[in-house]
């Protein structure tokens, strides 16, 4: 079974959407989503996330606050 291109782009909104509704706070989500990836696919992820997150906010405006997090993530 196909999904034309309308369907699909209707399927990821909503999923933007119920993701954005479900998590949070994005100092605690993102850290712990990136860190619990193998190296590989930490990169892969890391692709599509904006180069201000994985460089400014997560490692460093974040840190402090993510310390809760810290024993969960492989890393």
């Amino acid at each position: 079974m196909e999904i034309d291109s309308e369907e699909m782009i209707r399927i990821q909104k909503e999923y933007v959407e119920f993701f954005q509704e479900h998590t949070g706070p994005e100092y605690l989500v993102g850290p712990f989503v990136l860190y619990n990836l193998t190296p590989e696919d930490r990169a892969m992820a890391a692709q599509g996330i904006p180069e201000i997150v994985t460089k400014q906010l997560i490692p460093i405006e974040w840190k402090d606050k993510g310390a809760p997090i810290q024993p969960f993530l492989l890393e």
